[in-house]
């Protein structure tokens, strides 16, 4: 009965977003309409989230035909030009918003070992459209934070294509709590911003850039460099170099103390980071400090020796990849970038609408992916689950979304496809998160 109470549950948050009435009161909070006209909200969050055809590239005739197919609505190109405006992005907008806040996901089995309450990655995805006119918008940068327990969307922002990946790091500072663990790529890497970090009484583990310079007191408490890249040839492949807790930098905003840990690269691992350069130096950036350390690479983290050992700390930042599945699944399934030339309002419709059928799939996919842990000890393939939860909307255009009964059996179905075909293949010396985080799980099932 609990298992089923807590699915039960899930069903009825969301269709508390998504039920007829409740659209459209978001519809005239948000002033998208204020009487009801030929096309209802739900019809406007259809086309522009649920559809084969996108509004980011299909024509207006073409959206139009859809809509009459499948209301039975005729409307002219005019009126839905006229929809795709800043009032239907506000509603849009609105729908994302609180959906965001009904992410009730039951969490994954946190492990008692590790001393994290939650594992936050915050990563971007951005592309760029062909702009046409002045009021053509050029691209986007999407930063999202993403919570690996509970599979939750915790921060979703804009900004242009081109900004920098520290706004975004600044703007989520003061969220930061104790014990959490921020994981994120060299593009958010800031000194200050891990000092930050560390008063708050959260854990980090970073990537350090190759123009690095690491120093440490000798007995007469000179300062004397340190330098991995030459102490690593005297490590075996693979083998890892634990330095304590020493100053990263001289002068400047990314100077700090931090627990430094260095592994030289296996064979393959050399291969990998040798092709990156090179494609590096193919497109014209700078390679030379890369260069001199392609045969390590440099983790810092301010998570103590007892809490961790060195062994673990490359496997727990292997972790941050989680995100990185993510964005192939809004690039490849969702096609969030596939995008033609329009207006910044028209832009921003497809950009809520795709994210909300992003969102809710990933919802959908992340619940069925803890029942199928909680009754069978099974990991779920996130790209797996994903890929079915969007299928299955796609193919009810969305409308099965808006009624209780017809949502509880999408879902049901949805869970039935991830329990016979979403299950994640483990590969040889590939660990999954279940892994990293000392799940425990069953490798071979056989469906009834």
């Amino acid at each position: 009965m609990a298992k089923q109470y807590h699915f039960d549950s899930f069903v009825k948050s969301v269709h508390d977003i998504l039920s007829i009435s409740e659209l459209r009161n978001v519809a005239r909070e948000s002033g998208f309409v204020q009487r009801l006209k030929k096309i209802m909200p739900e019809d406007f969050l259809s086309i522009c989230a649920f559809l084969h055809e996108k509004v980011g590239t299909e024509g207006l005739g073409q959206l139009c035909a859809s809509l009459s197919r499948e209301s039975e609505i005729s409307i002219s190109k005019q009126a839905l030009h006229q929809r795709l405006d800043e009032k239907g992005v506000a509603f849009l907008k609105q729908v994302f918003m609180r959906l965001a806040e009904k992410q009730q996901m039951l969490s994954l089995p946190s492990p008692s070992d590790y001393p994290f309450s939650r594992i936050r990655i915050l990563d971007g995805t951005s592309f760029q459209v062909k702009k046409n006119t002045a009021s053509y918008w050029d691209g986007v940068k999407i930063q999202l934070e993403y919570e690996l327990y509970q599979g939750n969307f915790l921060h979703t922002l804009f900004y242009g294509p081109r900004d920098s990946d520290h706004d975004a790091a600044e703007e989520l500072a003061d969220t930061i709590g104790e014990e959490d663990l921020i994981l994120r790529d060299l593009g958010y890497f800031s000194g200050d911003h891990f000092k930050k970090i560390d008063r708050a009484g959260a854990y980090y583990i970073t990537r350090v850039p190759a123009n690095m310079t690491y120093w440490t007191l000798d007995d007469k408490q000179r300062r004397i460099q340190i330098k991995p890249e030459e102490d690593a040839m005297h490590l075996a492949p693979g083998e890892i170099q634990d330095y304590g807790f020493i100053q990263l930098g001289v002068k400047g905003k990314n100077t700090f103390h931090a627990r430094v840990v260095v592994q030289r690269l296996t064979e393959e691992q050399q291969k990998q980071r040798d092709t990156y350069l090179k494609e590096r130096r193919r497109k014209g950036g700078h390679t030379q400090s890369a260069n001199k350390k392609n045969h390590i690479q440099i983790l810092a983290t301010n998570i103590t020796q007892e809490e961790m050992d060195e062994q673990t700390l490359y496997p727990i930042y292997s972790l941050r990849w989680q995100v990185e599945i993510l964005f192939k699944t809004w690039k490849s399934l969702f096609e969030i970038d596939d995008v033609q030339a329009m207006n910044t309002d028209r832009f921003y419709c497809h950009l809520y609408g795709t994210l909300i059928h992003i969102l809710l799939s990933s919802m959908i996919a992340f619940q069925c992916r803890y029942c199928l842990y909680e009754r069978y000890q099974l990991e779920g393939s996130e790209y797996k689950c994903i890929n079915h939860a969007r299928n299955a909307i796609v193919e009810t255009k969305g409308y099965s979304l808006y009624h209780l009964s017809s949502l509880k059996a999408l879902i049901d179905n949805i869970y039935q496809n991830i329990y016979r075909h979403g299950r994640k293949d483990h590969r040889c010396q590939h660990k999954s998160p279940f892994d990293v985080l000392n799940i425990a799980y069953k490798v071979h099932f056989r469906a009834a």
